[in-house]
């Protein structure tokens, strides 16, 4: 087999069992929290930015979404009280937005079940294995500059 179909096979089942986990937790997270694993994802960011917020734009940056894609669901998570939208003082036209403490609260109880449900789908690798697996994934262009912080 020729190095071209090999990585087109590896890309091929990566994107698989990515998609497959992925579809799998937003399912929990819907039928636990109601909440998809896109507003989790927001969650996560907030909680590990600046605890004065994130201005839209660097929490955009962050998704990898459109300005438009962040509005959307943020907008969801600041009507359901879990996220607090404000106007930074130091520019009008930029809204920051931060956690509330009923968001931080859903957060640490999803944040725990985040990880209980990554255990159940990597159940069948070994720690070596899937330390193996990230180093493999780290050392692929472009590198995750936010890989370090990736706690939830």
């Amino acid at each position: 087999m020729s190095g071209s179909t090999d990585m087109t096979r590896t890309w091929l089942a990566l994107l698989r069992t990515s998609n497959t986990i992925k579809k799998s937790l937003d399912q929990q997270f819907r039928t636990h929290y109601g909440i998809s694993i896109s507003r989790f994802d927001v969650l996560a960011i907030l909680q590990r930015g600046n605890r004065n917020g994130l201005r839209a734009g660097d929490l955009s940056r962050q998704l990898i979404v459109s300005d438009g894609n962040t509005t959307q669901i943020v907008s969801k998570l600041v009507r359901d009280g879990f996220v607090l939208r404000r106007t930074d003082p130091k520019d009008a036209r930029a809204v920051i937005f931060s956690l509330s403490d009923e968001g931080a609260s859903l957060f640490t109880k999803m944040a725990i079940s985040h990880r209980e449900w990554l255990k159940e789908a990597f159940g069948e690798i070994s720690k070596s294995e899937s330390q193996a697996l990230y180093q493999l994934l780290q050392s692929l262009p472009p590198q995750n500059q936010n890989s370090k912080e990736d706690a939830a």
